[in-house]
């Protein structure tokens, strides 16, 4: 019973989809008794059997953009480490792969609490860690703060909670990013210093110096700013690029050399 159970759940979909296309061609063969129109009756079977094709196709073309995009992330130049050659001379630069990415499935997401959170469909089977970076094709998600076999759970970017290196891509001056759990669409960047130069409009992008994320990651946009006399710096409120309220896919980011980093950082 329970095995009939799970597969109705796991199938509901195509179940859903096969239900409402069977009553459509019900209504349709209803339909030409009535008006004897065999025209009418092949014109119906061909548009079903058509939506059941591209439904079918679609999946599958969407969960080859998905693989495709992760490998891509995995090929940029922010993924790597420059590694020099002994010999300077000779400017041999070589490149380690420093990030992998895994393409995972939003399950559950949260954006009206001060402290929101996201399920996602992978969890320590499929080698996420708590510590993992949680990106968006263009965005910063998350933090992943624990996992089960099958599920793990991120902190979200619009979490009070949060606290996020990031920086101004035209100059390279950087700051923390946190939500002040107002709106779902903005985000702050604190301690811009004042000698800095921006206008609005200039994109705001992960900074690479913690060990969860890459540089280089899109997160938003300078939507206005005020100055701190007190901490002599910009409060910037950054528009996010994407748009919570409607996230389905994402990234789980693996820095395969954060444990070595972490290691030589303890010591003294």
């Amino acid at each position: 019973m329970r095995n009939i159970f799970h597969f109705l759940i796991k199938w509901r979909f195509i179940i859903l989809f096969i239900v409402l296309e069977s009553i459509s061609l019900f209504l349709s063969f209803s339909k030409y008794y009535n008006i004897g129109s065999s025209n009418y009756m092949i014109g119906n079977i061909s548009e079903a059997m058509n939506k059941f094709r591209n439904f079918f196709l679609l999946d599958i073309e969407n969960k080859k953009l998905i693989e495709e995009n992760a490998k891509l992330k995995q090929e940029n130049f922010y993924s790597k480490i420059e590694k020099l050659s002994k010999d300077f001379k000779k400017a041999n630069f070589n490149y380690l792969q420093q990030y992998n990415y895994t393409p995972v499935k939003i399950i559950n997401n949260s954006i009206n609490n001060q402290e929101n959170f996201i399920t996602i469909n992978k969890g320590s089977i499929d080698g996420i860690k708590i510590d993992m970076g949680l990106i968006l094709s263009n965005g910063i998600a998350g933090i992943i703060i624990k996992t089960s076999p099958h599920f793990s759970v991120a902190i979200s970017l619009l979490n009070t909670q949060i606290h996020i290196n990031a920086r101004l891509k035209k100059n390279k001056y950087f700051g923390t990013i946190s939500w002040d759990g107002d709106s779902y669409k903005y985000v702050i960047l604190y301690d811009i210093p004042k000698y800095s130069t921006f206008s609005k409009g200039d994109l705001v992008e992960s900074d690479g110096k913690s060990s969860t994320f890459p540089e280089g990651i899109p997160i938003g946009h300078v939507s206005s700013y005020t100055f701190d006399e007190e901490h002599a710096s910009y409060i910037i409120k950054v528009k996010l690029i994407e748009d919570f309220s409607i996230l389905e896919n994402a990234y789980v980011v693996k820095n395969l050399f954060k444990q070595e980093r972490y290691n030589l950082q303890l010591k003294k």
